[in-house]
């Protein structure tokens, strides 16, 4: 058997072969599709305060038009973000070199952020642009991401998940591997290997139980692979603490989405924090489980970084429903209109996963 280097140095067992029969078009197709609709759901709300949305929209339900945007007011209708990009761009260039290398992924960020014109578009977020601009001054991938800790880490990590299920690679070295560029710290890993652990986990038809068994497996080896500890909150804290609060006594359990919203909002954060964002996306799983078309309405009214929150956790949702022989319950005419209008051509992409 051939054996491949990590990002690391390290022999990892090149495992490719025919995917596991669970990973089927299907679902792969609906995982993409959820985190496309949640994150052009949530890009219109990006960075409006909790109250600011839950007065205007309440729940929302809609692809809202760019003039009841706050914050983007000059991106079209249905349009996705650096997320749905990134992670598309990424799957394209890991599908093909049937590997996922840390320069690699550095050189295609580079290329997707001066084509897509993500830094005059005001979507690329701090850490990523700051470190691909050194790296692309000279700087090693592994230096130029020590001081990664928002959320562009996680943001991208379905990437590193879907082609390391499907070509069966180690997870974790294709997840470190995928943020390393940018996002080469404590607090970035252990989000992202959190969320990662979980989202495989919910592709396997896990129950939630065994989902947050992972979440906490991952977020350990994250903090492991980090080349530094640093201070900051536990992923997996948090999630537990919140799924303790939600099936409390009945007092004190949350009576509805609204309350689910509010709570995470303001006992969390949901700021640009890596640690935020991926909590955020596994607690509103954890409200909705296997209604993906509530989870990225939550998502996209919980304030803060929406767009991603929303993409994560609709992809999370989507695997854990179809894994479980569900329906994705999306309008197809919202589905339709992202797809289209973002020249989205799911199909092609994983063609070439599954090659």
């Amino acid at each position: 058997m051939r054996e491949q280097k990590s990002a690391g140095g390290r022999p990892m067992q090149d495992l490719s072969g025919p995917p596991p029969r669970e990973f089927s078009p299907e679902l792969l197709r609906g995982i993409l599709t959820a985190y496309s609709v949640g994150d052009a759901m949530g890009m219109p709300t990006e960075f409006m305060t909790r109250p600011e949305i839950r007065a205007k929209f309440g729940l929302v339900d809609r692809l809202l038009e760019p003039s009841e945007s706050q914050n983007h007011p000059n991106i079209p209708r249905a349009s996705v973000t650096d997320d749905t990009e990134q992670v598309c761009a990424l799957l394209e260039e890991y599908a093909e070199r049937d590997r996922v290398d840390a320069r690699d992924t550095a050189l295609r960020l580079l290329r997707w952020m001066r084509e897509s014109g993500a830094i005059e578009k005001k979507y690329i977020g701090p850490s990523s642009k700051t470190a691909l601009e050194a790296i692309e001054g000279g700087a090693a991938p592994e230096d130029a991401g020590l001081g990664g800790t928002t959320c562009g880490g996680v943001m991208r990590s379905p990437a590193a998940v879907l082609f390391a299920a499907i070509r069966q690679k180690p997870l974790a070295e294709c997840v470190r591997a995928c943020l390393l560029p940018t996002h080469n710290t404590h607090l970035a890993l252990e989000a992202a290997l959190g969320y990662a652990y979980a989202l495989r986990a919910a592709m396997r038809g896990e129950s939630v139980g065994r989902i947050l068994d992972e979440m906490e497996t991952g977020a350990a080896e994250g903090a492991r692979l980090a080349p530094y500890p640093m201070c900051g909150p536990s992923l997996a804290a948090r999630v537990r603490h919140f799924m303790a609060r939600q099936f409390q006594a009945q007092s004190a359990s949350f009576s509805g989405a609204d309350e689910v919203l509010d709570f995470i909002y303001n006992v969390y954060g949901t700021t640009l924090a890596s640690v935020d964002v991926a909590s955020a996306a596994l607690c509103i799983f954890l409200a909705a489980r296997d209604d993906v078309w509530l989870a990225i309405r939550m998502g996209a009214s919980i304030g803060g970084d929406t767009d991603t929150i929303a993409a994560l956790e609709g992809a999370l949702s989507a695997a854990y429903a179809l894994s479980h022989d569900r329906a994705i319950n999306i309008p197809r005419a919202i589905v339709r209109e992202v797809t289209e209008k973002n020249k989205l051509d799911f199909d092609s992409l994983i063609e070439r996963l599954l090659a």
